[in-house]
């Protein structure tokens, strides 16, 4: 099954459990403001008042007991709904941010396993290539062996050889097996891992951003959502100072009374109010406060990470772009030039098979190197978009 890295992140973006958690957690948080921005409900009572038990079964109920219906109107003072509302919509910002982060995350993880297989894939294809080729030598020196032009020597070093190509290779495969069950973990497609597949050319970079790496961190998605804790600690500070302002409940009520006790049906209001002699709500408020000083530490923290990764991010990629363009351009073609001349020359008797084992197992190592070096620039490429990802991407 040919994947593409697109089509890779698509599959991602509905089955990574860690972004469909974050997705999950905005939602939640919307709910959250939606019940933050609600005034608190009327209470409304209906209570016996004077019971006469004597006349209890001997007459109707109205004439046994008083009825009063009552409602009561709790009123918010001191800005509480407003400070409550203000720090749901920035947890509500904050859990948005944190969704892109997690996507941020996402696509870096995909990518990176990505390449990952797409190396595997590589080295085993050249692995297989050189053991069926040693295979292929062994079978011909055992010929030459039979018929006396080569020593026994000669032919018990080509058939270690030829054992040790064919050791590689297979843990080529299990290589490239593991690689297709971690991307296909991260995409939600573990049934399909042995037929996964990458498909194109590795991608290439030729320089990295110049813009200042703190400039660029103030954009991304967790340094954001870190500013929106702030947010969020600051209206909960003013949620904390105004529980200091009593709140007032507006009652009103209708009794319903016999007319041989009393005045009869009336009506009345009332108003309550908390006195605040025992509890000033200093630890809310005290409490409140070191939550917004650890948010603006946390800030700065991110901001500090977030530089730094941007940062080291750009360092690898210049280290890696310099490290394939040198197997592409250096070591690979003077490698290739060895092992031909190292072939001609051992074909024409002009060298030992020492020597032409040698440059085989050099060529290979430069090969198996410059794999490696595509797939380090391709992490590093991922790492540095990841790195400098801002919120609206």
């Amino acid at each position: 099954m040919p994947l593409t890295l697109p089509s890779a992140i698509e599959a991602a973006e509905s089955a990574n459990i860690d972004v469909l958690t974050a997705r999950l957690a905005v939602k939640t948080a919307q709910a959250n403001l939606r019940s933050a921005d609600t005034a608190p409900n009327p209470v409304f009572s209906v209570n016996a008042v004077q019971v006469r038990p004597n006349r209890i079964g001997n007459l109707p109920y109205g004439q046994v007991a008083d009825t009063v219906a009552r409602i009561d109107v709790p009123l918010e003072r001191g800005g509480k709904r407003r400070a409550r509302t203000g720090a749901a919509r920035a947890m509500v910002q904050s859990a948005e941010d944190d969704f892109a982060d997690a996507r941020r995350q996402m696509r870096q993880a995909v990518t990176g396993a990505y390449f990952d297989l797409k190396a595997a894939e590589a080295k085993v294809e050249l692995l297989t290539a050189i053991a069926n080729a040693y295979t292929d030598s062994a079978k011909i020196a055992g010929k030459q062996e039979h018929a006396g032009g080569l020593s026994q020597g000669d032919l018990a070093r080509q058939k270690v050889e030829a054992i040790h190509a064919q050791t590689d290779a297979q843990q080529a495969v299990t290589d490239w097996r593991e690689s297709q069950l971690a991307l296909a973990g991260l995409i939600g497609r573990e049934a399909q891992a042995p037929l996964l597949s990458t498909t194109g050319d590795w991608p290439s970079s030729t320089q990295v951003s110049t813009e200042p790496a703190d400039a660029v961190a103030l954009r991304r998605p967790d340094v954001l959502s870190a500013q929106a804790q702030i947010e969020a600690a600051r209206k909960n500070l003013d949620g904390a100072h105004a529980l200091r302002y009593s709140d007032v409940t507006v009652g009103a009520q209708y009794e319903r009374a016999a007319g041989d006790l009393g005045v009869g049906s009336s009506m009345g209001v009332g108003i309550s109010v908390p006195i605040p002699v025992r509890n000033r709500y200093s630890g809310e408020v005290d409490a409140a406060g070191t939550a917004l000083v650890q948010a603006e530490a946390d800030a700065r923290k991110a901001l500090a990470t977030a530089t730094a990764e941007i940062v080291i991010a750009r360092r690898a990629l210049e280290e890696a772009i310099r490290r394939r363009q040198l197997f592409d351009q250096s070591e690979l073609p003077a490698a290739h030039r060895a092992a031909d001349v190292a072939e001609f020359a051992y074909t024409n008797g002009a060298t030992s098979l020492l020597q032409l084992l040698d440059a085989r197992r050099a060529l290979r190592t430069t090969e198996l190197g410059a794999i490696d070096a595509h797939s380090d620039e391709a992490r590093a490429i991922a790492r540095v978009r990841a790195a400098e990802t801002s919120g609206d991407d």
